[in-house]
């Protein structure tokens, strides 16, 4: 619509610029070189109208005549780099589909194409990875270094080579340096206070943590126990090198930021004992106990009480028992106090209390009951069918990692298997089932016997010791 109005009124000015030379012809003379020209101004007007518009052509043609050179180099160049952004994206994909030779094809095309290393270098890299070449990766990696574009880059898969190789020197060397690059990365910061916890950097990994938790890379609750695990390990490091008081103030410090980390409460109970301190040590083991019932706790504070017979023992057990009477570790630390007192029959009526509960009929449970009904009624038929079940029955909670499931009697900050940093929980070890074997027809065939079975095959040839 705009351009129908603008056209119509370019043809109405210019029907009333003819309109008004027709009116007003006028008269043009022009002398040169003894010719006289003579003529109307609008005759004027066109043939100057006319020259400027030619004159701008042979311009335009001049321009373009020049240009075409360039502008074939210019879509010559064009098309290399669409090929070359298409090689890169083909190897990419190569890279993820797990095959090397055509990535490093594709690797080779992009870099005579591109003829930009800072885009195809880590497609190399990562070609000669999948290839199994991790030196020529290591070469291009370090390569990356040199550009500051590619820098960042460079260092991620240096490091990962380095964790790769267990090298955990040069992987703290890498991380340091990509922290200094990147600080705000969530994942630098991490990698950096992991690398350090594992290396027993207690310091540098505090630090990290500090800063990550500043940042919001953390949230509040995980940096509360990872202080309290740093603070811990701090402490068994002030103690190993007989500085106790400063170990007893960094345990206090753990201990604050998580009341229920079980290890910092053993730990400063038996530091305040070693100093003497033996009333606020039994507060220590009674706090704990009251927030988080652990066999470990129950056995620190029944050792800390030096009875010298089992019926005090029994006393000082149900004073612990009073501050958290329902649970379950309450029901067993009371039970086995009660079958070393030689009170059976209390012993079975506290067991019987919790036998409604699936959660406590494990391993340990069962073997009291053996326990029980060997020394209550020297039921050894009964004992035996519990000793059965107790082959069976699910595990007791122990200390399990989270990342690999293997499962450890004592508290560690590193995983002995796959080397995690604070993956320890208490909590029974998960049970996975295993498959069925095809039935064999052939009854000279090798058979395979369960613990439970094997177990009561060999109470049925035996008895039970006594």
């Amino acid at each position: 619509m705009f351009r129908a109005v603008w056209f119509m009124l370019l043809l109405g000015i210019l029907a009333i610029t003819a309109m008004w030379f027709a009116d007003n012809p006028g008269q043009v003379s022009v002398t040169w070189h003894g010719y006289v020209i003579e003529t109307s101004a609008a005759v004027s007007v066109g043939a100057i109208a006319t020259i400027a518009v030619l004159s701008a052509l042979i311009y335009r043609l001049w321009v373009f005549i020049r240009g075409v050179p360039a502008g074939i180099s210019w879509f010559r160049g064009e098309g290399r780099r669409r090929r070359g952004y298409l090689a890169l994206s083909r190897g990419m994909v190569a890279v993820a589909a797990g095959d090397p030779g055509e990535a490093r094809r594709q690797a080779g095309w992009a870099n005579n194409l591109l003829e930009e290393p800072s885009l195809t270098m880590l497609l190399s890299a990562q070609s000669a990875q999948l290839a199994g070449d991790e030196d020529s990766a290591h070469k291009f990696f370090t390569k990356m270094l040199e550009n500051p574009d590619t820098e960042f880059l460079g260092l991620r898969g240096l490091l990962n080579q380095a964790t790769k190789n267990g090298d955990n020197y040069q992987a703290l060397k890498w991380v340091r340096r990509a922290y200094q690059l990147k600080p705000e990365s969530d994942w630098v910061a991490r990698t950096m206070f992991d690398l350090a916890a594992r290396a027993g950097l207690w310091s540098e990994a505090s630090s990290a943590l500090a800063t990550a938790a500043r940042k919001k890379q953390v949230n509040s609750a995980e940096a509360k126990h990872s202080r309290a695990v740093l603070y811990h390990q701090m402490s068994l490091e002030a103690e190993a090198s007989c500085d106790n008081a400063k170990a007893l103030k960094l345990s206090k410090k753990a201990v604050k930021e998580e009341l229920e980390f079980v290890p910092a409460q053993l730990h400063l109970a038996h530091l305040l004992m070693s100093s003497g301190k033996q009333n606020k040590a039994f507060i220590t083991l009674e706090t704990a106990w009251a927030a988080t019932p652990h066999p470990g706790i129950a056995h620190a504070y029944l050792s800390f009480t030096e009875a010298n017979d089992a019926m005090a023992r029994m006393k000082a057990a149900h004073k612990l028992a009073a501050l958290n009477p329902k649970h379950l570790a309450t029901k067993l630390m009371l039970a086995n106090c009660a079958l070393n007192a030689g009170l059976g029959g209390d012993a079975r009526k506290i067991l019987e209390e919790v036998s409604a509960l699936d959660e406590a009929v494990t391993s340990n449970y069962c073997q009291l009951m053996a326990k029980v009904e060997e020394a209550e009624h020297s039921d050894i038929i009964a004992a035996r069918e519990w000793l059965v079940r107790a082959a069976n029955a699910d595990a007791d909670p122990s200390w399990v990692c989270q990342d690999c499931g293997n499962a450890a009697d004592t508290w560690s900050s590193l995983c002995g298997a796959c080397r995690s940093f604070d993956k320890f929980q208490w909590r029974r070890p998960s049970r996975v089932p295993g498959l069925s074997a095809p039935i064999d027809d052939d009854p000279k065939a090798p058979r395979l016997v369960s613990p439970g079975t094997r177990l009561a095959q060999e109470i049925d040839a035996n008895g039970i010791e006594h």
